[in-house]
């Protein structure tokens, strides 16, 4: 009993030493509690676009109060130029007044953007709450507003649409990040590149090979994951398969030379591992791979921007159930070419063949 009680001593001991470990076992999960603490507690603001607020009293009087709530960010325009500002982005709902049936009557058609499925739903739940209260106000009598919810036409995706590729995105980083880190890391532990080194094989044909292989796995990968959701749950695939897979292409780049700079860090493939989750999970939950981030605090917007994994996620998303093509994506196109080419420049002055303990 005593020798176990010294081992159970021995092992807290090294736990309280071995800081990695501490940081995974309570740091790490502190930080995630403190982010999703600010990203889902946070006040969320509706953007609305209204058209038609003077067609009578009634819609008058609800384009009055809408604006005084601190809930709503209301904007009135005009029909063409509101329903332009939500296939952008820059309303979360649009609501159209026409005369109604009776006087005293309007009627509404509520227009949202249901491939942003988080956002559009509250935004939708929020707006029909308050005219259903406005209804029920009017005790007696016609109600004096009657609406409809309608998706926007170039946007009627379900939450998979939305969904699938972020997952490719998020498989393609973890394939960058942490498969290619942690097998760099080991050859180099177990004295692989110092045996390869020691050959007629260029070092940098090796390289070479490592990325082409990798490249050949994502679109692997990709083909695989959208085959799979298409099968299964009739994936809507508005866009060019070629585009896709040209994005699949610069995104794997970019988290494979994410993946040699990790490498070039770790001293052994237990640090290799630690460093890739510890920068692979803040953009599983933060890229916008799971819901939209549009919703997120003001202080936290410029960190989701700082992710790469978000601009291929975003990439991904517009080229296959948008309809987008690739001029189009410059700006995620660049994001990705930036991240391949510093990740590589930094690589290649960083990058270690032979274990510093070897």
């Amino acid at each position: 009993m005593k020798p176990l009680l010294h081992m159970i001593l021995a092992n807290y001991r090294m736990t309280v030493r071995n800081r990695m470990a501490l940081f995974w076992n309570i740091a790490f999960p502190v930080i995630f509690i403190v982010l999703f603490g600010f990203l889902f507690t946070a006040d969320f603001n509706v953007g609305v676009g209204i058209v038609g607020a003077d067609t009578n009293e009634v819609s008058r009087s609800i384009a009055d109060q809408l604006e005084a709530l601190d809930a709503f960010d209301t904007t009135t325009g005009e029909r063409e130029d509101e329903l332009q500002a939500l296939e952008d982005g820059d309303r979360s709902i649009v609501v159209v007044f026409e005369e109604g049936a009776e006087p005293g009557q309007v009627s509404a058609t509520l227009y949202y953007d249901n491939s942003d499925p988080q956002q559009s739903q509250i935004a939708l739940s929020a707006v029909q709450q308050y005219l259903q209260q406005v209804n029920l106000a009017a005790m007696e009598g016609p109600r004096p507003v009657e609406f409809v919810a309608e998706p926007v036409a170039s946007s009627e995706l379900r939450y998979i649409d939305f969904l699938v590729p972020g997952i490719v995105a998020m498989s393609l980083m973890n394939s960058g990040l942490i498969g290619l880190a942690s097998a760099f890391v080991s050859y180099r532990e177990k004295g692989i590149l110092r045996r390869i080194k020691a050959t007629p094989f260029p070092l940098s044909q090796f390289i070479v090979a490592r990325i082409v292989s990798q490249l050949t796995i994502a679109v692997v990968q990709a083909t695989i994951l959208i085959g799979l959701a298409k099968l299964l749950f009739d994936l809507r695939i508005d866009g060019n398969l070629a585009n896709v897979m040209v994005m699949v292409l610069l995104g794997a780049m970019a988290f494979i030379s994410l993946g040699f700079v990790i490498s070039s860090f770790a001293k052994n493939q237990e640090a290799a591992d630690a460093l890739a989750n510890a920068v692979s999970f803040p953009m599983l939950f933060l890229a916008g791979v799971f819901f939209p981030v549009e919703a997120a605090p003001a202080w936290l917007q410029p960190i989701t921007r700082a992710m790469p994994l978000r601009y291929l996620a975003d990439g991904m998303r517009d080229l296959m159930v948008r309809g987008s093509t690739l001029p189009d994506e410059w700006f995620n196109i660049l994001v990705m070419l930036l991240t391949a080419a510093i990740g590589l420049l930094l690589s290649m002055r960083l990058f270690k063949w032979e274990s510093s303990t070897a």
